[in-house]
């Protein structure tokens, strides 16, 4: 086996589960289709399903049995009419979903032709005919003036294969772009820097052809495309080029759509094709291990591309497990093992000046991802007895980068609690689109109007302690008055702000006055400045300003020590950015230096799991703690009729009138079980939503750095129904 990976261990582990999700799809259910029968038939084959002498084509009942949305494809297609694309082919469960160009055309493969070396090297490793610690040296390879030196010629196999030799010296068959980056010579030792580099995937050709003893092209028409039986591919469809840079030539190959996607089909199906065992399964494993950071494009393994938290093309984020082989010019190979899918797309780039962008192939492929509606499990297979279960945390990382693509959110998180203690987290994407940096356990998010129920608790504590009272009015505490011109504002109570009917609008107009729209304590009506009004008079009663209050009363005794009201300088370097409806970094975005009770809340999800927890429990015995009566009052749905829609939860709309307690909403479903609830917006570009059965001890967060986070909360709920 080879060492363990420089960059990080959890993504095997990933893409492990990830192929291996096909074998268990029986369990999966969509419940908008009702055609649980035909998925059941569908997918019980599509772990093993591998394409005979011609491929076949799903019927559109399979399609959408799959979750493939006849509709949705046509619109992917009519955007790929915009472009330099030339061919598509998707395959699904082993058949084909869509497909429309020259699929049988023999269409340049640019830089793919690494990945189909890469198998070669599988079988010959296997073999022994190669060593993948045998050093340069070891094998005599050298190169033209300047040539190598001896710390270069330490160098591995393993480690050309990783992209990591660190030897710079000039190659043929680069772009522009390559020979732009490529570091100066003798710069890094071999294996500690990763730079994609044609001088070793070119020397691999050279080394393999030496082990062999027959050419690259030759061995991969007799060893891959003849056992996967490609329609088109010949030992002549490749060739060599050659020139004064290098000595290593490289092997340029020109393959078929179809036979690109059987290749990938062959990755997909763990190196085996029917009953054939085609590459070494732990090859593939090796293969599929992120040795090296590929920023944007997520990491490198042993000649593929492969996600990293999502991140992998831009404009989209992709589910544990996923790679690609990539060419030039828009020619990719996507594996998507938790779909079962093989898409491919190419370009002509015989013709000058065609090409088509990692933009355009990312919007192209968040078209195709988006006409799917992804599959959930049963609840049978969900963590937890009962009434009371979870999803796992392996269910949700593969549907949640679905719905993030869907909703073109470039970072989300989601965070479960069960039995009153974080259950799992999962991240994915970035913090900001364009960037490489990931979305973690330490990213900032604004929680939005997740930030009012803290006031509820701190007003509680105050309630506790005889300094504030829930039914006397607020008005009480100010000289002179809060609205001087507007009487009516002194009718207002705490409890009819935590429980939004005090009657304010939700903000005042720019230009103009606040006033009382309605009659105090008469109906709902939702407010943050009804939030902020009770915020003023908390710090008339504590004669302390509202962030410095709640950070020593509530924030710091939970561990919530990164949180604020108020943005802190070191956010800078941990802070999601925000993000519009297309997914571009709103920069216009303000940052809160001022504490609003009702929206300034920085905090990780980690962090706003403690305080839900918090909130779950009556009276633990802590000084920051509510009584198990302050508790109860909080969670009780006390308010007016709100006239919102109870949540849609796989396939059930739930049951009952969502009403306010205290600073939360409630939703008590037929059952009895209560869900207490709330979510967040803010104009800055982010979505937050929480969610817990105060019984269960049960409980999901969802934080987005993206406008559309409000459709992709309300899918996962609807999907899941959590918790």
């Amino acid at each position: 086996m080879n060492p363990a990976s420089p960059f990080s261990a959890r993504v095997p582990r990933l893409a492990r589960f990830a192929r291996s999700v096909r074998w268990r799809s029986v369990w999966f259910v969509r419940p908008a289709a009702l055609i649980v029968h035909v998925l059941l038939a569908v997918t019980a084959q599509a772990g093993e399903s591998c394409p005979g002498e011609t491929w076949e084509s799903l019927t559109a009942d399979e399609a959408a049995a799959f979750g493939w949305s006849v509709e949705g494809l046509a619109e992917a297609r009519r955007y790929a009419d915009s472009i330099d694309t030339a061919a598509v082919m998707i395959v699904v469960g082993g058949r084909v979903l869509e497909a429309w160009g020259p699929l049988e055309r023999k269409f340049k493969a640019h830089s793919i032709r690494k990945s189909l070396i890469g198998a070669l090297y599988g079988l010959r490793v296997a073999e022994g005919l190669v060593d993948l610690d045998a050093t340069l040296a070891d094998l005599g390879i050298d190169d033209n003036e300047p040539v190598l030196s001896d710390a270069e010629k330490t160098a591995t196999v393993r480690q050309l294969l990783q992209s990591r030799s660190g030897v710079y010296h000039p190659a043929l068959y680069e772009t522009a772009g390559m020979k732009a980056a490529r570091p100066e010579r003798h710069s890094h030792a071999p294996g500690e820097f990763w730079y994609y580099n044609n001088w070793d995937f070119n020397a691999l050709g050279t080394i393999y052809e030496n082990a062999a003893g027959r050419g690259i092209h030759e061995d991969f028409h007799r060893l891959v495309a003849v056992p996967l039986g490609m329609e088109d591919f010949q030992p002549g469809d490749g060739g060599y080029v050659t020139g004064d840079d290098s000595i290593h030539p490289a092997y340029p190959f020109r393959i078929s759509t179809r036979d690109l996607a059987r290749f990938g089909l062959l990755y997909l199906r763990g190196g085996r094709w029917g009953e054939t065992k085609v590459l070494p399964n732990d090859w593939i494993e090796d293969t599929l291990t992120p040795w090296s950071n590929a920023g944007t494009r997520g990491a490198y393994g042993y000649l593929w591309w492969l996600e990293d938290s999502g991140r992998h093309l831009p404009g989209v984020t992709l589910p544990p497990g996923s790679y690609t082989a990539r060419g030039a010019g828009g020619h990719y190979v996507l594996v998507v093992p938790s779909l079962d899918l093989v898409l491919v797309h190419r370009v002509d780039t015989d013709e000058r000046g065609r090409r088509v962008e990692a933009a355009e192939f990312g919007e192209l492929l968040r078209l195709v991802l988006a006409a799917h509606e992804p599959a959930v499990p049963l609840a049978a297979d969900w963590e937890g007895d009962g009434l009371h279960r979870l999803p796992r945390q392996e269910q949700v990382a593969q549907v949640l980068p679905l719905l993030m693509t869907r909703h073109r959110v470039p970072g989300a998180a989601a965070l479960a609690i069960a039995d009153g203690e974080i259950s799992w987290e999962s991240y994915h994407g970035v913090r900001e689109a364009g960037r490489d940096v990931p979305v973690d356990a330490d990213t900032i998010f604004e929680a939005a109007s997740m930030t009012k129920p803290l006031l509820a608790h701190l007003a509680l504590k105050l309630v506790e302690e005889g300094r504030l009272n829930l039914d006397r009015p607020l008005a009480e505490h100010f000289d002179p008055p809060y609205l001087p011109d507007e009487p009516e504002h002194e009718k207002i109570t705490a409890r009819m702000v935590l429980q939004h009917t005090g009657g304010f609008p939700n903000w005042r107009p720019r230009e103009g006055k606040l006033t009382v729209k309605h009659e105090p304590g008469t109906r709902y009506r939702y407010s943050g400045e009804g939030i902020l009004y009770l915020q003023r008079a908390m710090e008339r009663i504590t004669g302390r300003r509202y962030d410095d209050y709640a950070r020593d009363h509530l924030l710091a005794p939970l561990g919530m020590e990164r949180s604020d009201h108020v943005w802190r300088p070191e956010y800078e370097a941990i802070a999601a950015a925000g993000h519009d409806a297309e997914g571009a970094t709103k920069t216009d975005r303000r940052l809160y230096t001022r504490p609003n009770a009702a929206y300034s809340l920085y905090t990780t999800p980690r962090e706003y799991a403690a305080w839900v927890i918090e909130s779950m429990r009556p009276d633990q015995g802590a000084s920051h703690s509510l009584s198990p009566e302050s508790h109860a009052e909080m969670l009780r749905p006390g308010g007016h009729p709100t006239g919102r829609e109870p949540m849609e939860r796989r396939g059930n709309s739930g049951g009952g009138d969502p009403r306010f307690g205290l600073g939360w909403l409630v939703e008590t479903l037929p059952s009895g079980v209560r869900r207490v609830r709330h979510s967040g917006s803010n104009g800055t570009g982010f979505r937050s939503y929480v969610e817990f059965d105060p019984d269960a001890g049960h409980g999901l967060l969802v934080f987005a750095n993206g406008i559309g986070g409000s459709g992709l909360r309300e899918d996962l709920v609807r999907l899941f129904g959590v918790p």
